[in-house]
This record gives C-alpha cells, structure tokens and sequence, in this order.
C-alpha cells in the first residue's frame, strides 16, 4: 500500500449514513444486482434528490456523497499501473485503513477523473454489495478495481451511473445546449467550459453529448474523439 491522503473535501464528521438509511434498506430487501443502464441511472438521480443535490448548479459533491453512505475516500500513492481505483469493505479493510469502508484513487490521476472514479465505486457497493448474501460474513472482503482497460457489462453500468450523478441528464442537456449557443457554437469552448462546470474529464463530456444523443450541431462527437491529442484533458 502507497501513501495515503484524505480525499480533498473528506470530512470526517460526515461520514455518516442517516439520510441514505431507507434507501439502503429498500437496496437490501431488493438488490440491484441485476440493475440495467437505466436502472442504473434512476438510482443515480434518487440519490441526488434524497442528498438536495437535485437540479443543483455546478459540480455533484461526490466525496460527501460517499461520506454520508459510510465511506472514507483517499488518494493513494503507488497504486499498481493497471488501476486507478478500488472499494474496501469489510475483511481487512479496517486493520488496512482504520475505516471498514474505504474508496481510494491513485493520487496520479487528475483531479476530475477521481470524481468520476468515486461515483463509479458507490455504483458497485449500491448494485453489486448491498444485499450480496456473499457478504453477508462482514470477515469477508468486497472489492472490485476500477481498471484502466475493463469495459464488461457491469463496468459500464457503473459508468453510466457514475455519469448521471456528476453530469445529470436533464442540467447537462440544458448546460449544453445554452453555452453552445452563447459561445457561437465554439465546440471547444463549449466542452471546456463543462468540463469545469461539472468537474468532468473533457472526454466525458463527449461521452454524455453522445449518450444523450445531443451531437446534433455537426459531428461533435466524431470530431473531438480525438480529445487528448487536441490538448484537451
């Protein structure tokens, strides 16, 4: 295990669980485990909507999110070249970390990729952990990497949930479409102004453009694929 820092905006205080409670009973008495896309992102917008966090402008508060469902969240130093970021219950987590719930993220990524990095492990302890009758033995380990080069099924509905959380569908489609207009159609300035409004990797917001099915002002999509070689993050 590398060095350990406290995620950014960790607070301590809050790692607490209250408002979360019934949601996470409803989740015990019937799993998500079978969730699809969809599925997937309606628990994303309850999510948002239980915390206030609904229809609110700029950026989703992530790590207190994930504070509120029980979990600490760290940046990690020396964390193997193949993962950018893994869920810790139970098992050793707590000998590991002195916290039973833990999300870490390699301290080398960027900033907005840890965001999404984050949302993606709650994605796995809401749909693959809660009501897991595997896990039911707290001496037993829940983990699962974020892998650099893993695009399975579970993994994308994961993404996706990660993605309705920090980029909700309706604000986004909304964002878009205005700045797009203000800025004269400037694409570029278009995604980099997102990016930063809803701490995001540009690349991200291609993605949702595309998912949402937005790419009608001239091929962005195809266009910007080339996102990092364009200098954009």
């Amino acid at each position: 295990m590398g060095k350990l820092y406290f995620f950014g905006d960790n607070n301590t205080k809050e790692r607490r669980s209250i408002m979360y409670e019934q949601l996470i009973e409803e989740l015990n008495a019937h799993p998500a485990h079978d969730y699809n896309i969809e599925d997937a992102e309606k628990l994303a917008d309850k999510i948002l909507e239980l915390g206030g966090y609904k229809n609110t402008l700029g950026r989703t508060p992530i790590v207190k999110i994930v504070n509120n469902f029980g979990f600490s969240a760290f940046k990690e130093q020396n964390m193997p070249d193949n993962i950018s970021g893994n869920i810790f219950i139970g098992g050793t987590t707590k000998k590991i970390y002195h916290y039973d719930k833990v999300i870490v993220v390699d301290a080398d990524e960027e900033f907005y990729h840890q965001r999404f990095i984050i949302a993606h492990e709650l994605a796995h302890y809401l749909m693959d952990y809660i009501g897991n009758k595997k896990y039911a033995d707290p001496k037993k380990l829940f983990s699962m990497a974020y892998l650099k080069d893993d695009h399975d099924k579970g993994e994308v509905r994961a993404d996706r949930f990660a993605a309705e959380i920090l980029m909700p569908a309706n604000l986004f489609s909304a964002k878009y479409k205005r700045v797009a207009e203000l800025s004269f159609y400037d694409m570029k300035y278009t995604l980099r102004y997102l990016s930063d409004y809803f701490q995001t990797k540009i690349s991200c917001i291609i993605r949702r453009i595309d998912e949402l099915g937005l790419d009608f002002y001239g091929g962005i999509v195809e266009c910007f694929k080339g996102a990092e070689s364009l200098g954009f993050r």
